[in-house]
């Protein structure tokens, strides 16, 4: 199927550490154009860390864009050159020192299309194991791990206490609250 639109401009506006900002001129197959600005982003990994006895592991972290603490599930940035399946295991490690024996994809989404290429990739983690010497936190990460039933996670994801969508969809996909078909 031929494109319906092309990119006839990028303007960078912003380069930052991860992420880069540019207006990009869209040329629409009717011939009228428009500018929309695009936040670039690499690829990311979201973890739901599932203990053997079947309760999770979350975090509790400061989101400085909204200013506040949060409840989460485990998630990250992919490094230049890095693997998804590292980036899952680097995250798992940093955020709440575990490892994991098995990492099962769930779901590949984009959390804000309408201004970024950031991919997510939802996985399962199962045969956690605590780590005896895990690595340091990022000294802009302040983030404390927690353990929760799944019953729990869920019944927060309901009273609102869990706010952000990617650990609202790990959760709810993730402890099956609602049924998932790979194929749909």
């Amino acid at each position: 199927m031929p494109k319906s639109f092309r990119i006839i401009r990028r303007k960078t506006l912003y380069r930052g550490r991860n992420v880069s900002l540019t207006r990009d001129t869209v040329l629409w197959k009717d011939g009228h154009t428009f500018d929309r600005e695009v936040i670039h982003h690499p690829p990311s990994v979201v973890l739901l860390p599932v203990l053997p006895d079947g309760r999770i592991v979350m975090i509790r972290q400061f989101r400085a864009a909204i200013e506040r603490f949060i409840h989460e599930i485990p998630a990250g940035t992919s490094e230049p050159g890095e693997s998804i399946l590292a980036c899952c295991r680097r995250e798992l490690a940093e955020e709440i020192g575990y490892s994991a024996a098995h990492y099962e994809l769930l779901l590949r989404f984009f959390p804000a299309p309408g201004v970024s290429t950031e991919e997510m990739r939802l996985y399962r983690a199962r045969g956690l194991k605590k780590l005896a010497n895990p690595p340091a936190k990022d000294r802009d990460e302040m983030i404390a791990p927690f353990i929760v039933s799944a019953s729990q996670a869920i019944a927060m994801v309901k009273r609102n206490e869990i706010i952000d969508a990617k650990s609202i969809l790990g959760i709810l996909i993730g402890l099956k609250a609602v049924q998932w078909s790979r194929g749909h």
